[in-house]
Formats: structure tokens, C-alpha cells, sequence
């Protein structure tokens, strides 16, 4: 394009050469052409801006993280005129076309039109823009384009993916679970046989020898069955790239964990802070499907602030009798080291996901007996340790 501009002013300035040196009915002629191309161009891409149609249409607006749904959209030329050189850019951030290039160039012929049907997926969990984001045009001689924005911009609703996945963050959940137990029981006097699993650091040698068979100690205590799942639905930012990632991930890590639970019949049940506290029940997997639908419906927000939700945490006895809690977060502030100290004073285990980029924004757990850190990238994969 800036070839053609650059040839274009070095034949108008060799027309004005030529009148100035010569004058004549062709050289005023070919200036005068010269001249009124700019115009014609610029007339000619008006008259595209206007006449120029697209039509998409995904298979749905409702869909899932990472779920293709076909899509499809079609290029129309109703008018007499031709249209050359036509781009179509879709939106990239938060969505993807496949197999289609934001630098193929399209040619309408008068009354024609072009179709292609391709795949749409969504990244992130939300309510966005996905589809065709910009339209650029330009005119027959290549001296200008135009970029503008599509008008008719496809708002799709995205729900989290649910991970069904038996590890995160590097973590058992098996593993956490049965150390909420151990941190929880006591060693009481009580003992019976050993057997094949049991954990050798009980064996009651005393008893053993006395009955001259091995023996081991009951773990017992108090009996507390629920998980409380503690979510973070504070938003940081009003730019959706920055915070759609995290809160996408903080949604589908109480899933992993609410569907690991529900499909293991572990009692547990999700906290999260709107207007008020909210509590969702996990409940087995055949009524997941109502849990999930929840989950996909939590709204983030600047005013669902970590004071709010602690407060209304301390406040729940049903949190206080849990037999260990999970917090889902992707900020760290001085209301959320409370919460923790008051969690373990309450003898309740805490496992602490953070969603975070960098490693080097984990909160320091240094001091915390009764909690562990996992760290968990945004854009990482959570279905590693797939149960399917």
C-alpha cells in the first residue's frame, strides 16, 4: 500500500512537471485523473463501508471452556459494485477461530457471497465478545485502508470447565484429605489387631508384647464430615484480560475439588461471598449438574471484598465444625493471613490454592502447621490425573 501511494504522488508530480513545462490537453488531462483518484478511492470505500454485509452464527451462545461449537459466517455483496480486498479479524484474546487466517484477503463479485464454516472456542469463563471483531477494506488502486469495528458482535456466555481430575497443583487429593484426618485425631489407649495398611507409626508395642500379637491404636476424635470449600470472588481489575484468566481457573479448581469429593461421597459444601454469604452443598454426582450450574453463575466483583467473606466465614458454625477447609484465591492481603490463624485455631487443616502467574506472588505460609500452599497457574492444565 505505501508503494502504490508513493508511485501515485510521483506520477502526480511528474503531471504537474509536465503542465509547468509543457502544458496541453493531455497532461492537464492525465492531472486531473491523478487528482480525483484519492477522491474516487475514498468514495469508493464509503460506498463498501455501507453496502457490505456479514452474517455469523455460532451453534450456541451458551457454551464451555475449551468446548469447540461449530461456527460459521458468510461475506455478502448485494450491490453492483466489486469488492477486492476484504479482511475479516476475529477476536483472539479470550477466544479462538481454527483454521481460519486473519490475513486472507476475500473478493466479493456484485451479488455474490462467501461462506466458511470453521470451529469457535472460548478460553475463559464469562460473558464476552467472541466472532468477528474488526473489518478492514480497501479500494481498487491499494492507497487506503479502513479498519472498523463489527457492529453485530456475537456476546457469547461461557461456562467454566469441570475438571475431573484426582490431583492439583501437584497435590493428592487423597493425600490432603487423610492428613486433615491424621492433624484431627488423637491417640487414645483404645487399640485392636493390626492389619496389612494400617500405619506402622501406631503400632502399641507395649500391648503387642503383652499379647504377643501386633496392635495398633484407634484414631479417634471428634467426628467433623464436611469440606468447606472457602472461595475468593474479589475482582482486581476491569480489563477482561487480566481478570477473566484467574477467576475462570478459581471456579474451575472448586469444581475439581467439589466433583472429587461428590464422586468419593465426601460430605462437603462451597462458600462464596456475593451480597451476602452463599453456600452451595456438593452433593453426589448424579444431581452435580445443578452444583455446576451454580458455580458457572458465581459473579466476581470490586465490592465482594476478602473482608466481607471472612467476616461472614467466622460468623458460620457449620464452618468452624469442618473437618478441614480449601481456599480458593487468586489475592493474598493481611484479612486473608486472619482467616487462616483463625481456621487453625479452630484445629481445622487448610489447604490454600492460589491462582497465580508468577510463584513469586505466593503468600508465606512460614509458621502455618496446619496448612499447605498449591500454587496453580492460570493458564495451566488442571486435567493432569484425569479420572477419565
Amino acid at each position: 500500500m505505501r508503494r502504490n501511494r508513493l508511485v501515485w504522488f510521483c506520477l502526480w508530480v511528474l503531471s504537474i512537471v509536465g503542465i509547468s513545462l509543457r502544458g496541453g490537453a493531455v497532461t492537464y488531462g492525465f492531472f486531473a485523473v491523478l487528482t480525483l483518484v484519492p477522491f474516487v478511492s475514498a468514495l469508493y470505500l464509503f460506498a463498501v463501508y455501507l453496502l457490505f454485509h456479514i452474517y455469523q452464527n455460532p451453534e450456541s451462545r451458551f457454551v464451555s471452556v475449551n468446548e469447540p461449537v461449530r461456527y460459521r459466517f458468510a461475506l455478502v455483496n448485494e450491490s453492483l459494485l466489486q469488492f477486492v480486498g476484504i479482511r475479516v479479524r476475529f477476536f483472539s484474546d479470550l477466544s479462538a477461530i481454527t483454521d481460519l487466517d486473519d490475513e486472507a484477503e476475500y473478493e466479493l463479485r456484485p451479488g455474490t457471497r462467501i461462506e466458511k464454516e470453521t470451529r469457535l472456542i472460548c478460553r475463559y469463563r464469562g460473558e464476552y465478545d467472541v466472532g468477528i471483531k474488526e473489518i478492514e477494506i480497501q479500494d481498487f488502486f491499494r492507497l487506503f485502508r479502513i479498519r472498523y469495528r463489527n457492529k453485530e458482535c456475537i456476546h457469547a456466555v461461557v461456562r467454566p470447565m469441570l475438571p475431573k481430575t484426582e490431583k492439583l497443583g501437584g497435590i493428592e487429593l487423597s493425600d490432603a484429605v487423610k492428613e486433615s484426618d491424621r492433624s484431627r485425631s488423637e491417640l487414645d489407649i483404645i487399640s485392636r489387631e493390626y492389619v496389612p495398611g494400617d500405619d506402622r507409626r501406631f503400632v502399641n508395642w507395649s500391648q503387642s508384647a503383652r499379647t504377643g500379637a501386633l496392635m495398633t491404636r484407634e484414631l479417634t476424635g471428634s467426628s467433623h464430615r464436611e469440606i468447606a470449600i472457602i472461595t475468593g470472588t474479589f475482582r482486581r481489575s476491569n480489563d477482561p484480560a487480566v481478570f477473566l484468566p484467574p477467576e475462570n481457573r478459581v471456579l474451575e479448581v472448586v469444581l475439581a475439588l467439589s466433583y472429587y469429593f461428590s464422586r468419593n461421597n465426601i460430605c462437603a459444601a462451597e462458600y462464596h461471598f456475593q451480597e451476602e454469604l452463599v453456600r452451595l452443598t456438593v452433593e453426589s454426582t448424579w444431581k452435580f449438574e445443578e452444583f455446576y450450574g451454580s458455580v458457572s453463575g458465581i459473579a466476581f466483583s470490586s465490592q465482594n471484598t476478602h473482608e466481607l467473606l471472612y467476616e461472614s466465614v467466622l460468623r458460620r458454625q457449620d464452618i468452624a465444625e469442618s473437618s478441614m477447609a480449601f481456599l480458593v484465591l487468586s489475592e493474598w492481603d493481611a484479612e486473608t493471613e486472619k482467616l487462616l490463624k483463625e481456621l487453625e485455631r479452630n484445629d481445622i487443616y487448610v489447604v490454600v490454592c492460589f491462582i497465580s502467574e508468577n510463584e513469586s506472588e505466593s503468600p508465606d505460609l512460614t509458621g502455618h502447621k496446619s496448612c499447605r500452599l498449591v500454587n496453580i497457574s492460570p493458564y495451566s492444565d488442571l486435567s493432569e490425573g484425569s479420572l477419565e
